[in-house]
């Protein structure tokens, strides 16, 4: 992926930031999972990460509680609270969001599965809430990911990111990728492209339906 592609993405959250930080929380919430969660309330891909935080704004993690049946209606998803990311004071929250049916499909191909079962997932498969908790626990398996909040490399399957990218990245500790744009690339450099194009597109609309909004309110 281009230094160029990159940097207009780049460019694009920024004004995206820009666009909603006057918002009040709730509106604020709304809007981070109308972005950044885009290409799966679009049904591009079964997970997106969402880091629920304001600098300064305590009370987000309340709010998120306060919306959160309202908003996952309105977005036909599902969410999964990563608590080992819940910071002091409520202040901050890793949330993923995900539809099942395209998680199951995403988790339960050969490939996958072959990765995922000597993680620990192996009687986890074929329940896709099994692996979720597997997938929570996860983040707080070892000592250094608790402190240092790291993340289990295979959460790239659950966010859509093909096998043998998740392979790759495992195997190379992620190094050396042919391709980085929303994950590092091991294996289809043209496959993936393709893809970080529909999702950017998703990203774009995204963008523009919160414009609408705010326009509509004028």
């Amino acid at each position: 992926m281009s230094d160029r592609w990159m940097k207009k993405g780049m460019h694009m959250m920024r004004a995206f930031m820009s666009l909603i930080k006057e918002k009040d929380t709730g509106e604020y919430i709304e809007s981070l999972l109308t972005y950044f969660a885009a290409p799966t309330i679009q049904g591009l891909k079964p997970g997106s990460l969402i880091n629920l935080r304001r600098g300064g704004d305590d009370g987000i993690v309340a709010a998120w509680c306060s919306r959160k049946e309202e908003l996952l209606r309105k977005f036909r998803v599902e969410a999964l609270a990563l608590s080992s990311r819940v910071m002091p004071n409520d202040s901050a929250m890793l949330l993923m969001l995900y539809k099942k049916g395209h998680l199951a499909r995403a988790l339960f191909s050969e490939k996958a599965v072959s990765i995922l079962n000597p993680l620990g997932y192996e009687k986890c498969i074929p329940c896709v809430d099994a692996c979720l908790e597997r997938l929570k626990a996860r983040f707080m398996e070892t000592r250094e990911m608790r402190e240092r909040f790291l993340f289990p490399h295979e959460i790239g399957l659950f966010l859509g990111y093909p096998p043998e990218d998740v392979e790759g990245f495992i195997r190379d500790k992620g190094k050396s990728p042919l391709a980085v744009g929303y994950w590092k690339v091991y294996g289809n450099v043209r496959r993936a492209r393709r893809t970080f194009r529909i999702f950017r597109r998703a990203e774009h609309r995204a963008v523009r339906s919160i414009i609408r909004r705010e326009q509509s309110l004028l």
